[in-house]
């Protein structure tokens, strides 16, 4: 069995990989999102990363480009079998270095007020809270997080 790997697409992909994605991000986020959604997002140039093993996606995180500094990521997950692993830091290093080289230096996500974990692994990343967004999750505010001026 090979060690996971971290790939880079660009979009289109297929809607085959976009119901993989789909999937890793509704067991992670708790979001309802299907393959045909994803696969018509305006992600951006480079804006697909997944954690493949054994042909079998285990991680995703997907972002756009919202102006010629700022990336959003629009969503980011990592197997419940491999959290705790480093993985998501791993991602994490991948899509800074992404958006460095294509001269970006904000990124601004929402993330589920319940998702402690994740907002602390932001936070940790140098994100900052910057306001509810209320009735963005069903049932449930988001966190607009945010951080200017990344360094790798």
């Amino acid at each position: 069995m090979k060690n996971p790997k971290w790939i880079i697409k660009t979009p289109p992909i297929s809607i085959s990989l976009s119901n993989e994605i789909a999937s890793i991000l509704r067991m992670t986020t708790g979001e309802n999102l299907v393959g045909e959604r994803i696969s018509i997002l305006p992600l951006a140039d480079n804006g697909i990363i997944l954690l493949e093993k054994n042909d079998r996606i285990l991680g995703s995180l997907l972002w756009m480009k919202i102006n010629q500094l700022t990336a959003r990521v629009l969503g980011f997950g990592i197997h419940p079998e491999f959290q705790g692993k480093n993985l998501g830091s791993e991602c994490w290093e991948i899509f800074v270095k992404q958006i460095t080289q294509q001269d970006m230096n904000k990124i601004t996500l929402e993330v589920r007020e319940s998702n402690k974990r994740a907002i602390k692994f932001y936070q940790k990343k140098g994100l900052k809270p910057k306001g509810w967004i209320e009735n963005y999750y069903q049932n449930e505010r988001g966190i607009l997080m945010e951080i200017d001026s990344i360094k790798i």
